[in-house]
Parts: structure tokens; sequence; C-alpha cells
């Protein structure tokens, strides 16, 4: 019940190719063998002594051949699908690596989406839209680096770096080594060589350096609002 809903976009059914060829096959059976009554029925109405059959014309009117323009369906069931699968790449979006690389079938894509509520909060505040210029500035120094080992799914800490250019914490790549010599990525061996990765703890404290600059800006703003609502 109330699933499926009347397309009216199309020429009235009564109107169409299929109704007229239909209303002409009725007229001439309803006057055949009767004498000519004189009366001019229309250009698609003419007698028909010989009646067609299987022929395009002859079976217009059943459900296999059409004459004339098709009629397009009346009747759609509307359906919805919630698209509980948006096939991004978990480990690219947890980790920032993938094993697979380029030929990976997901999406490696990190982005997030706001709440309602933290769009209207940053409205309030006088924020929103601020820093979307800088958000999407992309950095020389903002190389391919994961931002979570691969191993604990967490932040780093004391990251390490393999032969194989693959980055984990110090406690984790110990202890995976304990039970196996290989690399927990791409099984290559490790031979127990592990190498502080520089480049990705400089990364680390100037990302530190940049969110507690943003939270001062953040504190002072609210700060601010609120000293103007309290002399309003």
């Amino acid at each position: 019940m109330g699933a499926t809903a009347t397309v009216e976009i199309d020429t009235d059914l009564s109107v169409d190719a299929q109704a007229i060829f239909e209303r002409s096959a009725q007229l001439s059976k309803e006057l055949n063998d009767k004498e000519d009554d004189k009366i001019y029925r229309g250009i698609n109405n003419y007698a028909k002594y010989i009646e067609k059959k299987d022929t395009a014309q002859g079976n217009a009117s059943s459900g296999h051949v059409r004459k004339g323009p098709i009629r397009a369906p009346a009747h759609l069931r509307a359906t919805v699908r919630w698209d509980y699968q948006p096939d991004i790449c978990k480990d690219y979006k947890e980790t920032g690596f993938c094993g697979f690389g380029d030929s990976c079938k997901f999406l490696h894509d990190r982005s997030d989406y706001k709440h309602g509520w933290q769009l209207e909060r940053e409205m309030d505040e006088g924020r929103y839209g601020a820093r979307d210029a800088v958000n999407y500035e992309i950095s020389s120094d903002e190389e391919d680096l994961p931002f979570k080992c691969f191993i604990c799914r967490e932040f780093f800490t004391n990251p390490i770096k393999t032969k194989c250019q693959h980055y984990f914490c110090e406690k984790c790549a110990l202890s995976h080594y304990k039970k196996s010599k290989r690399c927990f990525v791409c099984n290559e061996q490790t031979n127990g060589v592990f190498n502080p990765a520089k480049e990705l703890m400089s990364k680390i404290e100037k990302t530190k350096a940049k969110k507690a600059g943003y939270d001062s800006d953040e504190n002072k703003q609210s700060d601010a609002a609120n000293s103007d609502s309290d002399n309003g």
C-alpha cells in the first residue's frame, strides 16, 4: 500500500497510439458485415475488409507487439538504499598506510565530516570557515607518512622505521619482533634493524605545535566572546 506512484508525464493513455489502434480494431469488428452508413469516423477508422494477423499491426494491441510509440511504465516502485558501505579503505583512513598501495580497490581518503552541532557552534563563535583556506593547503613537508601505528592503530610513540620503509611504535615493533623477525606489513626480513624515524618525529612535533597554536586562538576567541556578552 502506497509503494507505487503513477507517472502522468507522457501522452494520456486514452489518446496515445495504442489506444487509437485498439479503438480502430474494435470499431472494425462492430461494423463488419454491415452496410456502409456513409459516416466519416476519422483517418484512423476507415473500414478494413481484410483482417491482418501475425503482423505487427495485427498484434499491435497484444502485450508482445506494439504499433507506434511504446507506452512508458505508468507505475514506479520507489526504493531507498542506505549506503552503509562507503568503500573507503579502513587501513588508510585509520593509519595512513595501505599494504595494497595504488592497486587497492577502496578509496584512500582520510577526510571526515563535522556534526551539525559542531558547525552550529563554530557559526555562533564566528569561527565557521575561518580556517578553510589553511585546511586545504598541502605543505611541501607533508609526505606520504602515516600518522598512526599499523600494529596498535594508535598515534605513534617513539616511532621507528624498518629497512622496508614501514613505521611502527618502538614498543609495538619490539613486541612483534619477539614473535616474528619479519615486517608486520610486508613480511620482509627486518634482521632486527629499527632506525629512529626522524622525519616522522619532526612531523609529529610540528603537528602538536600547530594544534597548540590553534587551541590557544580558540581560547582567546571564546574569552573575547564571553567578555563581550558580559559587557552587553
